[in-house]
């Protein structure tokens, strides 16, 4: 790479915006930056969102929000194949800059390169492939950039946002929903909302420079089309949740007459539960993430319910009140939820039938 080159008149700097493919790690979609300059004979990519899946305690990092992300630099010849064999779509705008501010941009980049500054600590909302383009163009022109205050400002919230792109994975949604805390629901603006790919892109588009009051693009062209996947319409969580609600309470009124015991189902939904309430309190108080706390699920969702596990406890009168005031605990949930400052799914309420089911059935069991 040469580091020192000096970018000619006929370079361009772009911002490559990718949709949102089918892995995990991809379906909120990609920024990356290009650099061309025909004369010079380079073509590269900017990509500050690349991660090794060879980090020690990669999984351990990466759910204590401690990951180091990294910017890499590729030839963009191997770009745009593996894109598109993803079916993914490739969306390039040109920045319109002078020759003195793409030098600049252009070694802003390289410097971001070298291995002391390379490696960042990843923030999904607030620091990610998308805001770290945003700021080191924001950072490396002559101008300041003026964003357009678009009709969603303070309409809709992070949530919201990562919402639309999971209609298709209501189970992702729903697992989403239930590990955020409250702080996903606060409302976004122009520029929060730069976080997602796509919302970015729309942004760049309309932008435009303070004091000259031109456009920040100048031009946008598709690389590369998107595959359209034909896949059925999933169904909703409620649907089966509220099938399997029906399962456990007839199983339970049975078992119940016939004065036979259900202990394996409670052990199993109450440990299911009680590791849930595990990964709340963990994701809250013992990682480095800002949106996962407070979390109002932990009233109803508390590794409370692992102590029932123990038969000594479970039988005994501490038990019973430790259930009764699990039963209240979710009544009270569901009365107040509209009243909660975080977003409480619908698709909850047959998971609190079932626990209410087996709680009042277990003390019932035991007298």
């Amino acid at each position: 790479m040469p580091l020192r080159a000096q970018l000619s008149q006929e370079s361009r700097i772009t911002i490559l915006t990718c949709s949102p493919g089918e892995e995990l790690y991809s379906i909120f979609g990609h920024t990356a930056m290009r650099v061309v300059d025909p004369v010079l004979e380079i073509d590269y990519v900017f990509n500050y969102g690349t991660f090794d899946f060879n980090t020690p305690n990669f999984y351990l990092k990466f759910m204590r929000g401690q990951l180091d992300y990294a910017l890499s630099v590729s030839d963009f010849s191997y770009f745009l194949p593996e894109y598109r064999q993803a079916g993914q779509s490739v969306i390039e705008q040109s920045l319109n800059l002078t020759t003195d501010e793409k030098n600049r941009l252009f070694k802003a980049l390289i410097s971001n390169y070298e291995p002391q500054n390379r490696y960042y600590k990843y923030h999904f909302f607030f620091d990610n492939c998308a805001t770290r383009v945003r700021d080191v163009i924001a950072s490396n022109i002559g101008d300041t950039i003026v964003f357009p205050e678009k009709e969603y400002k303070d309409l809709i919230s992070f949530r919201d946002a990562i919402g639309t792109y999971l209609h298709n994975r209501p189970w992702t949604k729903l697992g989403l929903d239930l590990i955020l805390g409250a702080p996903t629901d606060d409302p976004v603006n122009a520029s929060s909302i730069q976080f997602l790919p796509d919302y970015l892109m729309l942004q760049f588009s309309d932008a435009h420079r303070a004091e000259s009051n031109t456009a920040l693009i100048r031009s946008t062209e598709t690389l590369l089309e998107p595959k359209q996947p034909e896949t059925a319409k999933p169904t909703p969580p409620v649907v089966w949740l509220s099938l399997l609600a029906l399962a456990v309470l007839v199983y339970s009124y049975i078992s119940y007459r016939k004065r036979k015991s259900s202990m394996w189902l409670n052990s199993l939904i109450f440990s299911l539960i009680g590791i849930l309430g595990l990964l709340i309190i963990f994701l809250w108080f013992f990682t480095s993430h800002t949106v996962t706390g407070p979390n109002w699920h932990i009233i109803w969702a508390n590794p409370l319910y692992l102590i029932l596990l123990i038969p000594s406890f479970s039988n005994s009168r501490a038990g019973t009140l430790i259930r009764q005031l699990m039963v209240l605990a979710i009544f009270l949930f569901a009365i107040l939820s509209a009243f909660i400052p975080q977003y409480i799914p619908g698709a909850l309420i047959p998971v609190w039938i079932i626990l209410i089911v087996r709680l009042i059935f277990s003390i019932q069991e035991r007298n």
